[in-house]
């Protein structure tokens, strides 16, 4: 189906293949970013250039080959990471562009600059999470460099009851408390604080309203100390005794959802890479799907089934739930996003809570203490950055 660009859109593709050596393109959810992306690539390649797709998690780069029907990859695969080091040479006859450049840290732009392409087109939502790891280069050049940005404005999925609370979100506002339309359903629902919103998921899975093949549980905290806090080493421990229980000893289980917490490229699996168990032999080994299937080049295919060494099963955690930064890069069929009074200092804020909905596809629930929702979505934090030092001394 071919779609019909507007104005804004058409703008987006010129501006991206201008004589310019790096673009920017930013805006909110569904304001046709992977669509854009597909008409530059088709832009491009007919004046018989070369153009590599790539995203920093491997989800990302799986929706840009399945929207675009061109290949893509992860970055550390177009760049050649070995485990040790980048050893791709330079690009500067090619194209880059890169999807959910919000999520690139400093470190790993410094490395595509470095290959001197012949175009680096950045693509994103400077709404969302700043990347893990130094910098924030996408949302710097947006803010210092204006020239190199354009803004996608209208949001053709502003219908829908999801896409409206998170475009209400983005702009500072809370939302309504709940919200049903065709394709979506938006709710907040007021459960408490950790100990009750821990157990309110749990009778939601005993009762059976998760499929964790197309379903997350996120939350802004890794781990707690305290017993059934709502935190994602206890959610993920007392889920998996519910949906998938285990025998004493089991570290993983067949029907597991998993991810993997380090890079591994001769696996071909990185950080965040999830996965459903099929299998764990005598010998420790696990045989896991993941769930962007990759060749062993990084370009998509439409299986990858992956043999785990027992010396690196350690490296797998349990996925029901997982943090939002875990999650980016990532869409589900629904989102459960906990929300509490006690992260509202230290990690909540409008950026964790946006990334958070604009993950769900067709459900979004809020859990938790309503107030600590509305205080996440006044406070912006702000990073400061060595780009943003100099444009204030060079001022």
């Amino acid at each position: 189906m071919t779609i019909q660009l507007d104005d804004n859109q058409l703008a987006a593709v010129a501006h991206a293949c201008s004589r310019r050596r790096l673009a920017v393109i930013t805006g909110g959810a569904g304001t046709g970013k992977t669509t854009i992306i597909k008409n530059i690539t088709e832009a491009l390649e007919a004046d018989r250039e070369t153009v590599h797709l790539a995203a920093f998690a491997g989800k990302a780069a799986a929706r840009m080959r399945e929207a675009t029907g061109h290949e893509a990859s992860t970055i550390h695969r177009l760049l050649g990471w070995n485990g040790d080091r980048f050893t791709a040479g330079s690009l500067d006859r090619d194209n880059v562009i890169i999807d959910e450049a919000s999520m690139v840290n400093s470190a790993l732009m410094a490395e595509l600059i470095r290959r001197s392409p012949r175009r680096l087109i950045l693509v994103g939502d400077e709404a969302q999470l700043p990347p893990v790891g130094p910098g924030q280069p996408f949302h710097d050049v947006i803010a210092l460099m204006p020239e190199l940005v354009h803004n996608l404005t209208t949001c053709y999925r502003a219908t829908e009851a999801v896409y409206r609370a998170a475009l209400l979100v983005r702009q500072g506002q809370t939302p309504c408390q709940k919200d049903h339309t065709a394709q979506e359903r938006w709710e907040m629902r007021n459960t408490g604080g950790p100990r009750e919103t821990h157990a309110y998921i749990l009778q939601m899975a005993k009762a059976g309203e998760f499929d964790f093949q197309q379903d997350i549980i996120l939350s802004p905290r890794n781990d707690d100390e305290t017993s059934g806090a709502a935190a994602i080493a206890p959610l993920n421990a007392d889920i998996v005794e519910i949906v998938n229980p285990h025998t004493d000893g089991e570290r993983f289980r067949p029907g597991d959802r998993v991810i993997n917490t380090k890079n591994n490229p001769d696996l071909d699996i990185w950080n965040g890479t999830t996965a459903t168990v099929h299998s764990v032999d005598g010998s420790g080994r696990m045989h896991i799907r993941t769930d962007f299937p990759c060749r062993p080049n990084g370009e998509i295919e439409e299986t990858h089934d992956v043999e785990v060494p027992r010396d690196w099963v350690k490296n797998f955690k349990l996925a029901y739930a997982l943090t939002v930064h875990k999650s980016q890069g990532s869409q589900y069929r629904k989102v459960v996003f906990v929300v509490l009074s006690r992260d509202a200092f230290a990690l909540l804020d409008r950026a964790m809570t946006y990334t958070a909905i604009t993950r769900a596809r067709q459900e979004c629930l809020i859990l938790g203490e309503l107030s600590a929702f509305s205080n996440a979505i006044r406070r912006v934090t702000n990073r400061n950055t060595v780009m943003k030092l100099l444009a204030e001394i060079m001022g």
